[in-house]
């Protein structure tokens, strides 16, 4: 089961481990019988395998998990850790308090992810923090960094400065066309990812997709400022949402191809009405 596909383990460097399999990508962090946990997951059957490597790697110590962001795919496997700390920024918990219940009627509404689900206790944050808090797991130091509002409400990342790891949540895709739910800021994102390539990570593990070379927080960066130009030159030119919509998705696989073009539709809208609001910027 360990290294099945859905569910397989990759070692970053010693004690830090990325955990691939289900919607989202994780992580392990294990030193001296504490274990931290990155992202549950989207449901009990994703969280049950997470949580039994997180077990054997314990061995007395602290078990805690930290939500990177508020999103179903990171945080409805939350209950197979219902018995430990779960850490997240404050605005993760809100999120889940306040709009939890309806976000999860909403996903059930579709036949086949309530299939993937399963039943789900909503379990929210037991330890909030607001900008920043340290933890450490053994010997390895864990700084859980909030960011703001970019692809969520709440975007924190988990930083890893003896070895340079960087866990980024949601605000790194590779490969892929970045999902933009709604409540976040891709002007934000752009700016948060020139900070995070200040960090000088040497391993970085995205929220989804493979990990490639820290460069490709850079890559997403400029993948983002083009398709903001893009953008902006269409409502320049008077073009309306739903041009911008037809037309610029084939322009910008043209100049970086990335997969899950269905995406497109969502995220020029998203820049589209952020363009309007601040056509200056």
């Amino acid at each position: 089961m360990l290294n099945s596909p859905e569910f397989s383990i990759q070692e970053v460097v010693p004690g830090v481990s990325a955990i691939f399999g289900g919607i989202c990508n994780r992580g392990i962090i294990a030193s001296q019988g504490d274990v931290l946990v990155v992202d549950s997951g989207m449901s009990v059957a994703e969280a049950t395998p997470l949580r039994a490597q997180a077990d054997k790697l314990r061995n007395g110590g602290a078990l805690t998990l930290f939500n990177t962001h508020p999103h179903p795919d990171h945080v409805f496997g939350n209950q197979v850790f219902a018995d430990a700390p779960i850490v997240a920024q404050q605005g993760v918990r809100d999120v889940l308090v306040n709009a939890g219940e309806q976000v999860l009627a909403g996903i059930k509404q579709n036949p086949q992810m309530a299939a993937r689900i399963g039943d789900i206790k909503l379990t929210p944050p037991t330890l909030t923090f607001q900008d920043q808090l340290t933890l450490f797991v053994g010997e390895i130091e864990v700084q859980l960094i909030y960011f703001g509002v970019a692809h969520s409400p709440s975007d924190s990342i988990a930083w890893l400065p003896q070895s340079k790891t960087l866990f980024t949540g949601d605000l790194l895709f590779n490969n892929l066309v970045p999902a933009s739910p709604p409540g976040g800021s891709v002007a934000n994102w752009i700016s948060f990812l020139a900070r995070l390539e200040q960090l000088g990570a040497e391993h970085v593990i995205p929220g989804h997709g493979p990990i490639q070379d820290p460069s490709a927080l850079g890559v997403l960066r400029t993948w983002f400022e083009t398709l903001y130009a893009q953008v902006k030159e269409a409502v320049e030119h008077d073009s309306s949402r739903e041009t911008a919509i037809a037309t610029l998705p084939a322009r910008m696989q043209a100049i970086a191809p990335r997969m899950l073009e269905e995406r497109f539709p969502r995220i020029i809208e998203v820049v589209y009405d952020e363009v309007l609001r601040t056509p200056n910027k």
